[in-house]
Formats: C-alpha cells, sequence, structure tokens
C-alpha cells in the first residue's frame, strides 16, 4: 500500500480489519513517515486522555439525548465511544499551530521524499499556479515565482486532517522550501515558528490568510519568509 494517513489513523484506533491491518503493518516496517504518524497520534491521545472534558454548550445535553433517541441503534451504542473520543481529539488538536505545523512538516517530507514530486500542476508561473488553484475553490494571496533563492515549480492540493491545503514547491539545487496556503482557522498570535520531524516551520497571516514556510534548513526558511514578506508588501502597496 502506498501511504493513506486515514487508514494508518484507523489502524491507531484499532478499527481496521485482521487483512487491512497486517497491509499497514507490512507498510510500516519501510515508512518512516507513516511510523512518524502512529508515534504522534499514540501520543497525542494519551495526551488527550489527561485534559479535562470540554464544557458543551447550553443545551447541548438535551439536543444530544433527542438524537440518540432517535437514532439509538446496537451498533451506534458500540461505536459512541470511539466518535466521543475523535471528537475531543478533534476539538483539542483542529487549528492548534503545532498541529498543523506537524501535518504541513509531515507533507513537505513525504513530498520530497518520493522518487518524483506528486505535483498536480506543474508550473513555474504564479498565474498558471492561481487558475488552477481558483477552479478547486482556492483564491491564494500573493505568491511569488522566486523568493530566497528558490524558484516554484509545481503545486497540488494536500490532505491534512480536516483540510485541504495548497502546497506550491520551490527548488534551487539541493535546496527545498515548501510553501502551503492553509484554509480555516489556526490559533496562533505571532507569527508562529518552531521544528519538527527535523524541518524549519514558519506558520504567518498574509492578507488574511495563514501560510506556512517549510524547509530542512533554518536560513532557507528565513531566506525565503524575507523575500516573500517584502515582495507581497511590495504588490500590496500598489
Amino acid at each position: 500500500m502506498s501511504c493513506q494517513p486515514e487508514i494508518v489513523t484507523g489502524y491507531v484506533d484499532g478499527a481496521l480489519d485482521a487483512s487491512t491491518r497486517a497491509e499497514v503493518e507490512a507498510h510500516l516496517a519501510d515508512c518512516e513517515a507513516c511510523r512518524d504518524q502512529v508515534l504522534f497520534e499514540t501520543e497525542l491521545r494519551a495526551r488527550l486522555g489527561t485534559l479535562p472534558a470540554p464544557e458543551p454548550h447550553a443545551g447541548f445535553e438535551t439536543r444530544l439525548r433527542r438524537r440518540l433517541q432517535r437514532e439509538r441503534t446496537g451498533r451506534f451504542r458500540l461505536l459512541l465511544p470511539v466518535a466521543a473520543s475523535l471528537i475531543v481529539a478533534v476539538l483539542w488538536g483542529r487549528g492548534a499551530a503545532p498541529f498543523v505545523a506537524w501535518e504541513l512538516a509531515r507533507d513537505h517530507v513525504h513530498c520530497f521524499s518520493a522518487k518524483s514530486l506528486p505535483a498536480e500542476i506543474w508550473s513555474g508561473d504564479t498565474s498558471i499556479v492561481g487558475a488552477w488553484f481558483e477552479k478547486r475553490g482556492r483564491i491564494l494571496p500573493y505568491i511569488p515565482e522566486t523568493a530566497g533563492g528558490l524558484e516554484l515549480v509545481g503545486a497540488r492540493l494536500c490532505p491534512l486532517a480536516d483540510r485541504r491545503a495548497g502546497h506550491l514547491y520551490y527548488v534551487a539545487r539541493d535546496r527545498r522550501v515548501s510553501l502551503f496556503v492553509v484554509p480555516g482557522s489556526v490559533r496562533f498570535n505571532a507569527p508562529f515558528g518552531t521544528k519538527t520531524r527535523g524541518v524549519a516551520v514558519r506558520l504567518l497571516r498574509v492578507s488574511g490568510t495563514v501560510v506556512g514556510i517549510v524547509g530542512e534548513a533554518q536560513e532557507d526558511v528565513a531566506a525565503f519568509e524575507s523575500t516573500f514578506m517584502t515582495t507581497v508588501a511590495s504588490a500590496e502597496a500598489y
């Protein structure tokens, strides 16, 4: 099998049948990225177990009881604890800057460790790349064709846990930087920086949109960010 984050999550949850579980275990033996996902999600669930239960909105319990009365079946009752755990995990992790940064780092490593980049659009022309995303319901902020000495070569939509982000590839010989355009909410105040999965990650807000810059070298990420933000500011001034 190939890397399939949803199935790996099912493996961590113990929700796979014996045959699929065996396929995943065989894949894990050769895939460091998926092994890291298993480790991260296992540790995440352990941490979630120590968190206090979130306070529901007013009337939530009454609405939930009414819905359960309508939909309750034997199978639903068995799945309810699993569903509750997943809801808590989503409430805790969705939008947290460290979790989003980890997801972006994972996709960067996955794409650049492949034999060939899994781009869905090959172009260094920002108007072509922007039009490709627009046809798929994504409006990109200003994106540069070059930044920090790296050139745009292609892009794709990459699946995260609860959304799909634009992933743009920038390369220069043996240097690689990913620029992610992340839809939805991400919780951070000032620009957020971290190192995870062996790569540097920066989360910024540009023109009201969250972008992530990921690279193997901290200096590449810093140079890309500097050039990118300067170019964006100049473009918005006109």
